[in-house]
């Protein structure tokens, strides 16, 4: 995450530059892109979104959800408490690590309108790293996961997207 926050611009082919230099393997391509998309490193997968300046999401933790258990909204409570009472571990790692010197706490959302179940999130330099669980619908997993992406100038528009 280092050199990613390093780049003046993250770009889909620095971002797959540095994931591969760092032995992350790609995965998947979209033809429409030059770059692979999905990656994976031991159980960690990284995803590469968007186009001019791009996102890097890593997904450190993931659970799926299984409608077929006695209770699902108690089996999702605690998918959510598990992945929740992992996050301090990885906040204190990403702060006590190479960037802890440099991230700065931020006094606005820096979520981009994303909808986190709990998270962390700092500036570094001119990017935004964030720490977060998250579950985006009743049918995709929960995850814990650490994303990098470009700050923009401070205001989001009326869909949260950066100005």
């Amino acid at each position: 995450m280092g050199q990613l926050s390093e780049l003046g611009e993250l770009t889909g082919p620095a971002a797959a530059a540095v994931l591969d230099a760092s032995g992350w393997e790609g995965e998947r391509r979209n033809p429409a892109k030059a770059w692979a998309t999905t990656w994976r490193r031991d159980d960690a997968h990284a995803w590469i979104q968007g186009d001019g300046p791009v996102e890097v999401e890593f997904t450190l933790w993931t659970r799926e959800v299984e409608d077929e258990r006695p209770d699902p909204d108690t089996y999702i409570d605690d998918l959510y408490d598990a992945a929740s009472a992992e996050l301090p571990r990885v906040v204190a790692q990403l702060e006590s690590g190479a960037l802890g010197a440099r991230l700065e706490t931020a006094s606005e959302d820096l979520t981009n309108g994303a909808d986190y179940i709990d998270h962390t999130a700092w500036r570094i330099s001119d990017k935004v790293l964030l720490a977060g669980v998250k579950h985006d619908d009743t049918e995709a997993p929960v995850q814990l996961v650490v994303v990098v992406r470009g700050y923009g100038s401070g205001e989001q528009d009326d869909e949260g997207e950066w100005l």
